[in-house]
């Protein structure tokens, strides 16, 4: 495929290289063909994206073998809650272990925010590098760790704040090889977190139930180091010419309605996003009859969910390509909320959870791709790695409430999921109602692809 000639037509506030488009300089063009604003010039020189090619795309695996390796380790975080809440520690609630899970989460994400600024100016690859390493230092602590609060900080705090500095730059790289394809190129990488975590939590069950969850942390950290050093050599940076004389931003120079539609949707959602994502591998035990000793019986749900939410999101580019992003980033939302407050309290077999698992995968976490082609939509190409930035920081203060606010409801009920169910439910659903603001503010018609 040849090269697409593109040089930027405005200047860009940065911060958020956390994000998934940090690179996307300008609209992108249609499948067919490229607008004309995809051949600008910058002084007499021309910058060509390669949007293809065995360089390209491997890039590309090396963006997903490091969102395997560290988004998908929060996902797997649900094996690990329930072998410290039945085994480890039960005298401790499981709204405070869930606790751990929600500040890897909220430590990720939000140092992911400031990181972007550093990659920036001082280099992509020492950035991915160094939360590389430190990511392994932080599960390897974790793997000595004797006492809960050592979990919170080794498990929580640091492996939270090391994997967030590397995101906003493995993120941003596909932008940097790829125009007409960028969306399905972001995809894929962003994949990684559900392939990462479904796999993760199919090795891990079975290695804590033989080797103990110590061992099985020493056995998960040495993993992660592998892939994550062949995924660095894979990697290579395309830094644009007119990059380096871009004003740095940290905030988007002006904010309306629709962008506190969005940013409040997203911190509402995401108080109920990750519950089923942390909850069903007990959920699993407790509704199924799981006779016979076999330790993968509960967490398959939980692998099935995963390997869902990564064929979801590489899919939502497609679909947002035919119904509207903002179409499909409502749906998500909506369809997730559907789904925990009527299907989930209703699931009392093995093989209906498993369909719950399965149907939310597909559904409930395809947003997480659909950010940055919802805010290119919504206010253009203009400072638009800021307030995507900004959009993604949202998620941090319900991925760190959302799951012990959950556990406490499901506690103080007596131990009814249903409870805990439509609490993460109705948080999803007003988010999506949130998000119709947005999308009637583009266009009144009902039936509109926006």
């Amino acid at each position: 495929m040849p090269n697409v000639p593109l040089t930027p037509s405005t200047t860009l506030g940065h911060p958020a290289e956390g994000v998934l488009a940090h690179d996307a300089f300008v609209s992108p063009p249609s499948k067919e063909n490229p607008t004309p604003d995809a051949k600008l010039e910058s002084g007499n020189e021309e910058w060509t994206y390669p949007d293809g090619g065995l360089r390209a795309w491997s890039v590309v695996l090396g963006c997903f073998m490091l969102s395997c390796a560290f988004m998908g380790s929060g996902l797997v975080f649900g094996v690990f809650q329930d072998t410290y809440h039945t085994e480890v520690f039960p005298d401790v609630s499981v709204s405070t272990i869930s606790l751990i899970g929600g500040i890897l989460s909220f430590c990720s994400l939000t140092t992911a925010y400031v990181a972007g600024a550093l990659g920036d100016r001082y280099g992509y690859m020492k950035m991915i590098v160094l939360g590389c390493i430190l990511t392994f230092i932080s599960v390897l602590g974790a793997s000595f760790s004797t006492k809960l609060y050592q979990l919170f900080l080794c498990q929580g705090v640091f492996q939270g704040i090391s994997q967030g500095i590397s995101m906003p730059m493995y993120m941003a790289l596909p932008s940097q090889w790829f125009l007409r394809r960028r969306a399905f190129a972001t995809g894929v990488a962003v994949s990684g977190a559900g392939i990462g975590g479904a796999v993760g939590s199919l090795v891990m069950r079975p290695l804590i139930a033989k080797l103990g969850y110590k061992h099985a942390l020493l056995v998960y950290a040495c993993m992660n180091a592998f892939f994550t050093a062949i995924a660095c050599l894979l990697l290579k940076v395309r830094t644009p010419p007119w990059q380096s004389s871009t004003k740095k931003r940290w905030l988007p120079a002006k904010v309306d309605g629709r962008f506190y539609s969005i940013f409040v949707g997203i911190l509402i959602a995401q108080i109920g996003y990750l519950s089923p994502f942390y909850y069903i591998t007990t959920y699993t035990r407790t509704v199924a009859d799981l006779s016979g000793g076999n330790t993968l019986l509960p967490v398959i749900p939980l692998v099935i969910l995963n390997l869902c939410a990564a064929i979801g999101r590489i899919g939502a580019g497609q679909l947002a390509d035919i119904f509207g992003a903002i179409n499909v980033f409502f749906l998500s939302f909506f369809l997730g909320g559907i789904l925990q407050m009527v299907f989930w309290p209703f699931t009392n077999s093995y093989a209906s959870v498993i369909i719950f698992g399965a149907a939310y995968g597909l559904t409930g976490g395809v947003f997480m791709s659909l950010v940055p082609p919802v805010c290119a939509k919504v206010f253009g190409m203009e400072n638009l790695a800021t307030i995507t930035g900004l959009m993604v920081l949202a998620n941090g203060p319900g991925q760190l409430a959302g799951p012990p606010l959950a556990g406490l409801i499901f506690s103080a009920t007596g131990d009814n999921w249903a409870y805990l169910a439509v609490f993460s439910g109705a948080a999803m659903f007003v988010g999506a109602l949130c998000t119709l603001y947005v999308r009637f503010q583009q266009d009144r018609r009902i039936w509109a692809a926006v």
